[in-house]
């Protein structure tokens, strides 16, 4: 049920990314702030900060979210790369962004990265769906240092292992995952896109924000819009 729900999503993964970027510890200020223990002519140069304008996000698909994503990004200054078929290209290139040919290109020289693609169709020989992995070590290599995944997709857009080896070099200093996950009434069992990220939550505390793909959640007006949707299709 494409569309009814994209924009919130987006601004799910907009928000996500304010959290840390600019990195200001707004939680640390308040503290200290409730408490007095805040002088801003003095303690303000602690805290440095930078600001979202000139850095640079690489978009992987462009589809509903994808494109609402860029367009956030860009209020904020941000330079917007995209990867996305070929076909596209122009249309990208049309609204202000940078077309990449491949997901490596489009992360090159990135501050942060968002995929959008979906799953895509499952391969029956692998049991695999096309854009699982579709951001793994080969693209997360080309990032900047520091930098921010925000995966509010499908879970099985990133690459949990590369994604724990990149945190754990320090290439990737935070990320953001909203997925599936399913907890067994009975036995209490953990399974779900979401499953491989709890490990690696437990080995970087503080440096994961993991979501019960609940971005994409919104008013009940909307959902009625993507029930119809679905019975649309269903009966078309």
């Amino acid at each position: 049920t494409p569309s009814f729900n994209s924009r919130a999503t987006a601004h799910m993964a907009m928000k996500a990314l304010l959290k840390v970027m600019p990195d200001l510890p707004v939680d640390e200020l308040h503290r200290r702030t409730i408490a007095g223990q805040f002088d801003t002519g003095r303690n303000l140069k602690e805290f440095p900060t930078e600001k979202l304008e000139g850095k640079k996000i690489a978009i992987i698909g462009y589809g509903n979210i994808g494109r609402e994503v860029a367009k956030l990004a860009q209020a904020f200054g941000m330079r917007v790369a995209v990867h996305a078929r070929p076909r596209h290209k122009d249309w990208i290139e049309s609204e202000g962004f940078e077309f990449a040919p491949t997901p490596e290109d489009a992360a090159l020289g990135a501050d942060v990265i968002s995929p959008h693609t979906g799953l895509g169709p499952l391969n029956a020989a692998t049991g695999k769906f096309a854009n699982a992995n579709v951001v793994n070590a080969a693209v997360l290599a080309q990032l900047n240092d520091g930098a921010i995944v925000i995966n509010y997709d499908r879970g099985e857009c990133v690459d949990a292992a590369a994604l724990d080896a990149a945190l754990a070099s320090g290439k990737v200093r935070y990320a953001a995952i909203d997925a599936d996950i399913f907890v067994d009434a009975e036995t209490g069992a953990i399974t779900g896109p979401m499953a491989p990220y709890l490990a690696v939550d437990k080995k970087y505390p503080g440096r994961l924000e993991l979501l019960p793909h609940a971005a994409a959640d919104t008013e009940h007006v909307s959902r009625v819009e993507g029930a119809k949707q679905a019975v649309d299709q269903i009966i078309a």
